[in-house]
């Protein structure tokens, strides 16, 4: 009789051991997957979540520390708010599509910001260009730049809050342009004789 209690008690030991552990794996499971749960995604990191076939008028990617030009190439969004992030470089190839307006102010961004890619073309076939293209306004304010080439024909440019010591810019379109707070620029003028109509 006293070996069938140790034997019972063993296996009730067992079963009680077993049981514990057993609760200690649900446990811990239950506490990692709260953690997964509490992770918070970058505002960038949601964007990449949407269908890419999603239209959006506007979407805010600011103060996100995005250090590189995110590929959103696949995206419609007609304005995009990348102030106060790390970004030191623009890959034309990588905005989205049917873009009207881009904020990179607050950036990482300097010396010399040339968006002219098309500088070798005549003027004809950057017209034909800018039909195609749709960015029409682009805030460069607060960086560091100290030279702005922007072949493209904007409605508005603002590089406030800079060091530009020269500035050159397609302006048949333009109707804004913010130069403020650059106390190096200097009085030259420069423009393309070809883009005079006479």
């Amino acid at each position: 009789m006293t070996l069938i209690r140790k034997k019972v008690a063993m296996e009730i030991t067992n079963i009680l051991l077993l049981s514990l552990l057993l609760f200690s794996c649900t446990t811990s499971t239950k506490q990692s997957e709260e953690e997964i749960v509490e992770v918070k995604l970058t505002k960038l990191e949601e964007l990449l979540l949407l269908p890419t076939d999603t239209v959006m008028d506007y979407y805010d990617l600011s103060n996100d520390s995005i250090s590189e030009f995110p590929n959103l190439s696949n995206y419609t969004i007609k304005t995009l708010n990348l102030s106060h992030n790390l970004l030191d470089t623009l890959i034309f190839d990588y905005m989205p599509r049917d873009i009207v307006s881009l904020n990179l102010s607050h950036n990482e961004f300097e010396g010399v910001f040339d968006l002219d890619p098309e500088y070798l073309l005549s003027f004809e076939e950057r017209e034909k260009i800018y039909e195609k293209e749709t960015l029409r306004e682009i805030d460069l304010s607060y960086n560091s730049l100290t030279k702005v080439v922007i072949g493209f024909s904007f409605r508005k440019i603002d590089v406030s809050h800079n060091d530009v010591t020269y500035i050159n810019f397609n302006h048949k379109y333009i109707e804004y342009v913010d130069i403020s707070y650059n106390p190096n620029l200097s009085n030259f003028v420069a423009f393309d004789p070809r883009r005079i109509d006479t």
